[in-house]
């Protein structure tokens, strides 16, 4: 290990300690996803949290092999830092909601920023405009109906909770929501799809997950 990396662990150690987090470190010889995902079984972490590996001229916006690999395999949630310079992390979330179940978000993940001080939670659907239309009312009751349910969850947690529902091209309106309510972190569930319990992450999840300039907690959900 090289002086550099040596003391920029002792770095992290010591910051850790200063928030009353203990803390150790695994020296891991092998191809990185592989051995990421082994020492999240081994030490049955809640969390993993990592920076994007990407590089290149917009490195704040890109995401790496690695960190997409994780992302994909992982059973535990994400934390993805997209650049340092991301400012504080629990002043407001996005939470991108669609109509199958992922309880984990709801249930889980955010009561658990709202417990680690997370002030405003905005609960977001978008109705896709390539399977309905602007006067679809049914489609809109039924998606205000099931916003209102999960906002009655997350009811007196102390952190403020709205609903938004947008209409048009899904990862496009996460990404402008996310702008225009000056979020500070996404929250992403994604879906496994197949018999290894791999996650899957097509389309509208993975465009966010590369787009967005904001951190993102991605959340596995079991069904």
């Amino acid at each position: 290990m090289t002086t550099e990396r040596r003391e920029a662990l002792d770095v992290m150690h010591r910051r850790l300690a200063q928030t009353g987090m203990g803390s150790r470190e695994i020296i891991a010889h092998g191809e990185p996803v592989a051995e990421i995902l082994r020492a999240e079984r081994q030490e049955n972490v809640d969390l993993i949290v990592m920076a994007s590996s990407g590089k290149g001229r917009a490195q704040e916006l890109f995401v790496g092999s690695t960190s997409m690999g994780v992302l994909r395999s992982a059973d535990r949630p994400v934390l993805l830092f997209k650049s340092l310079d991301h400012g504080p992390l629990l002043e407001g979330a996005l939470v991108p909601l669609d109509l199958s179940s992922c309880p984990e978000i709801v249930d889980r993940a955010v009561p658990a920023l709202i417990e680690a001080g997370l002030r405003k939670a905005v609960l977001l659907h978008v109705i896709p405009s390539t399977h309905y239309s602007m006067d679809d009312d049914q489609r809109f009751g039924h998606v205000a109906d099931m916003l209102d349910r999960q906002r009655d969850k997350l009811a007196g947690a102390g952190c403020e909770v709205d609903t938004h529902i947008h209409f048009g091209t899904v990862s496009y309106n996460i990404l402008e929501a996310a702008g225009e309510l000056r979020s500070s972190i996404i929250v992403l569930g994604i879906h496994r799809r197949s018999l290894l319990r791999e996650v899957a992450l097509g389309g509208n999840a993975e465009e966010v997950i590369r787009r967005s300039p904001l951190p993102l907690l991605v959340v596995p959900c079991e069904r």
